[in-house]
């Protein structure tokens, strides 16, 4: 018997899969399990008996009940044993076999791994028992304060003798750096002898985690070709690495924009997670990476490089699994709507345009999880719209008339109940503790979930979603809209002004108000929606920008304020976005803590002017080269190849630079450059003396300007003169 947490698993051969467990001594085992994954096969009874006769030579065959689509009977189907890595091969050789018409094939897309965990009911790091090659479950997935202490995680690096700007394979290894708990292991000499003791080291270490920046696209591949060149047997998982390292990527495009993506080396038995190839990683760090692979049963070096859409279908496909429902291939058909109905029907969410300017004593108010929770507590998905079950019930989707099947849970709800509960409880956790490192993994946690709840309401309308239709993510957005209406006329009803409103937020503004008096709206809201609401705060100010090409015209989520304890808060502006350099985020950060100081009108206008000061001393930091390449580097993504630009964008020049120095840029890769007075220049290839700073202060008085006109009176505008030139700068410096 082995009791312990499930660390990794992973197929070995054609119909087993192993298992890594720690125990709770920390001595980690592997066990192998006989497990096969499977397809199944519809169509007429005549016809899947003539296929279990054609495929009964090669492949175990059986016939269960199965329903092939949601809230349809149980009918019966051939279920087919496969081996891994088989799958797609032999759905296709059936397909064909039946003329692509007299067969239907399921589940071929399901990942073998998390079929695995889908029919044992397990999830990664979960507590668990093996006795007699049975697997019994000690903990839940539901649980809150769940124990990871047991895993050890180290962060790996290297320095490279590298014979040009960018390094490549061929040049040689000089030192590896391991850092775990805080200590930092360097291992040098000669190539051979650092690879050498590499393994030994991670293995004395006996880590479960390795970090690593850029291991997908370079490290990993890089030291196993310097270790073939040397001889060494290298191995950085605990049984041998896979035998090819070649680095793959691809490009997709997704919710407006292009990404690139790596293909992920996996370690057995030890985790590897690239923190350069996980935007799960990068957003929510380790706790949220773990917290996604447990809730939505996926292993966890897959979690980390999944797109979140991948990790919330998982949800969802867990829920089918275990209900007896399969997984179409090709799913999803076309939805036909006159423009007339278009028009009324696809209107997005309710949005009230804010009259710019700068308001005191504003409350915000937030639904929690506004489009999750309608999803849930109406039953939308894509089976349960217009059902053939439910025509004649009272209820009615607003503006739309649709109706929603009463007598059967959805997919969609049931996928997405277990994650909004436990992101409601780990912000509640949060907001009782006081205790930083709690308040840090419960943020993470919350975090991570609250990425799936926002793709599961995206997924509703993709025309590729198994369980979605466009009728559902309509009938949500309406319900939104529905729900922020209702908030509004409460709202007005209790004496408060409706300053602003976006989809699932209101801001609203009540002569001298206090705290429990927005409190109580919010209670107010909640109860007769019956909907969660959350009180964000009460702002001692806010302003709310305009548009820079038409003053007059507002724009939408674009302010910033503070709230009366002190709190700061901005959407929109240059601070907040990825592609300013850090000098412009660290201006603006310093001007609104200056302006912050502010309690009155007159005092916010004086802090405005006050700020001149902050934005004189960083464009004297440009002027007299006392700023950093880190300081000034910009960073932005490409949407196409570098060649394809035909206006001379600054990363697009950038990204043709790498391009000479050797280096392939894709799609969706970021590029980071520095501006220069041919242009751009890639950061790899630059010195902090060649920036153009006209080009600089620009983009600091831009800034400026951002924060400080809507405080000044009004008529009263920045003019051109205050932020003046690098000409004119130099004359009023101060040496």
């Amino acid at each position: 018997m082995t009791r312990g947490w499930l660390l990794d698993l992973h197929p070995i051969g054609k119909n087993q899969v192993g298992l890594w467990i720690k125990d709770l001594k920390g001595r980690v085992s592997f066990h192998k399990l006989r497990w096969t994954p499977r397809i199944y096969v519809a169509g007429s009874f005549e016809k899947l008996v003539e296929l279990a006769k054609a495929l009964s030579s090669r492949y175990e065959v059986d016939f269960v009940e199965r329903s092939v689509k949601p809230g349809k009977a149980l009918e019966t189907v051939l279920e087919v044993k496969v081996p891994f890595g088989k799958k797609r091969s032999l759905a296709k050789l059936i397909l064909g076999l039946g003329n692509h018409q007299n067969y239907q094939v399921y589940n071929v897309d399901l990942p073998s791994m998390q079929e695995f965990l889908y029919e044992h009911d397990l999830y990664p790091t979960a507590l668990i028992e093996i006795r007699s090659r049975q697997i019994k479950i000690l903990d839940s997935v539901e649980d809150l304060d769940y124990d990871l202490s047991w895993l050890k995680i180290g962060f790996l690096d290297a320095r490279i003798r590298s014979s040009g700007v960018i390094p490549s394979f061929h040049d040689t290894l000089e030192e590896v750096i391991l850092e775990c708990n805080g200590e930092e292991i360097a291992l040098d000499g000669s190539e051979d002898e650092i690879l050498e003791d590499l393994t030994r080291l991670l293995d004395e270490v006996d880590l479960d985690a390795v970090i690593t920046d850029c291991g997908d696209s370079f490290l990993t591949p890089y030291l196993h070709y310097r270790a073939k060149i040397n001889r060494i047997k290298l191995r950085l998982g605990r049984a041998r690495d896979p035998r090819r390292l070649r680095v793959r990527s691809s490009s997709y495009f997704s919710y407006g924009r292009i990404y690139h993506k790596f293909r992920g080396i996996k370690l057995p038995g030890r985790i590897h997670i690239d923190s350069s190839n996980s935007m799960l990683y990068q957003e929510t760090g380790f706790e949220g990476v773990i917290e996604v692979a447990r809730t939505a049963r996926i292993p966890i070096q897959d979690a980390a490089r999944y797109t979140i859409g991948s990790c919330m279908t998982s949800l969802q496909y867990y829920q089918a699994y275990r209900l007896g429902i399969l997984l179409p291939w090709n799913p999803g058909k076309p939805t036909y709507m006159t423009a007339w109905e278009l028009n009324r029907a696809d209107r997005g969410g309710l949005i009230l345009d804010a009259r710019p300017g700068v308001y005191w004593n504003v409350g915000e108010l937030d639904f929690k999880s506004l489009y999750p929770m309608l999803m849930l507590k109406y039953n939308i998905s894509g089976e349960t719209i217009n059902c053939e079950c439910c025509k004649d019930d009272d209820f009615k989707i607003p503006e739309l008339g649709y109706h929603v099947c009463k007598r059967r849970r959805g997919i969609v709800p049931r996928a997405i109940e277990l994650p909004l509960k436990k992101r409601l409880q780990y912000k509640q956790l949060y907001k009782e503790t006081g205790n930083p490192e709690l308040k840090r993994l419960y943020k993470q946690r919350s975090d991570a979930l609250k990425w799936i709840l926002v793709t599961a309401f995206g997924y509703l309308g993709f025309r590729k979603a198994k369980f979605g239709s466009r009728e559902a993510h309509l009938a949500v957005c309406a319900l939104a809209r529905d729900a922020l209406l209702k908030a509004v006329r409460i709202a007005e009803e209790m004496g408060f002004k409706v300053i602003h409103g976006i989809v699932d937020s209101l801001w609203v503004h009540k002569g001298r108000a206090s705290d429990e008096d927005y409190q109580a709206l919010a209670k107010r809201i909640e109860e007769k929606l019956g909907l969660p609401v959350s009180y964000e705060g009460r702002y001692k100010w806010i302003a709310f920008l305009p548009s820079k090409t038409n003053p007059e015209k507002p724009v939408n989520n674009r302010y910033f304020g503070v709230f009366a304890d002190g709190r700061i808060k901005y959407r929109g502006i240059e601070a907040r976005r990825r592609d300013a350099p850090k000098i412009v985020k660290d201006m603006h950060l310093e001007m609104i803590r200056k302006l912050a100081e502010a309690n009155t009108p007159a005092e916010l206008q004086e802090k405005a002017l006050e700020c001149l000061g902050i934005y004189r001393k960083y464009a004297r930091k440009l002027i007299l080269g006392e700023v950093s390449i880190k300081d000034l580097a910009i960073t932005r993504v490409l949407s196409m190849n570098p060649e394809d630009y035909s206006m001379r964008a600054k990363h697009a020049i950038a990204a043709k630079n790498l391009e000479k120095l050797g280096v392939d840029v894709e799609p969706g890769q970021a590029v980071t450059y520095l501006i220069t007075r041919s242009g751009a220049s890639a950061i790899q290839s630059v010195s902090e003396q060649i920036y153009d700073i006209e080009a600089y202060l620009k983009i600091l008085r831009n800034a400026a300007k951002t924060v400080l006109e809507p405080m000044l009176e009004h008529g009263y505008r920045l003019k051109q003169d205050i932020f003046r030139s690098r000409s004119a700068f130099r004359e009023r410096l101060e040496f």
